[in-house]
């Protein structure tokens, strides 16, 4: 007796299509529009903050990379003025050296010329005096 009780409620109740669940269907149908067009709203919504946000991004790397390779070549520039500089100055100073070496040469050479010049006058002499007396003059080797 049980089992014919339940079937004839359960036919009662959503056994075949009535008017209440064409209702519900159509409510749900368009509940469902207008949810998935607010989550197609939101969505595009999302997309296009995050779009920017990472827009952002990109736009401050750019930024910082630019700012680094200024730096750098700011960097190169003042390096290289101030290698320029120290390669003016060793310029300058082996120009100097090469001057003073060139003066000291001279002089020594003018020494050179000069004791060479006397120990001349010294041989000719005594050659005049050999040929004078015809004796070679005695030098002392004492100390």
């Amino acid at each position: 007796g049980e089992t014919s009780s339940r079937k004839s409620r359960e036919s009662s109740k959503g056994g075949g299509s009535s008017a209440g669940d064409q209702r519900w269907k159509g409510n749900y149908s368009q509940t469902n529009n207008a949810l998935e067009t607010k989550a197609d709203a939101w969505q595009i919504a999302e997309l296009h903050k995050l779009k920017k946000r990472y827009e952002n991004m990109k736009a401050s790397i750019h930024e910082w990379e630019k700012e680094k390779k200024v730096r750098a070549k700011v960097k190169m520039e003042r390096k290289k003025k101030e290698l320029e500089k120290k390669i003016k100055r060793s310029h300058q100073v082996y120009q100097l050296k090469i001057s003073r070496i060139d003066d000291i040469a001279g002089g020594a050479r003018a020494q050179v010329d000069e004791k060479r010049r006397n120990e001349e006058l010294k041989i000719k002499e005594k050659a005049k005096q050999i040929r004078a007396t015809g004796v070679v003059p005695f030098t002392c080797l004492c100390f």
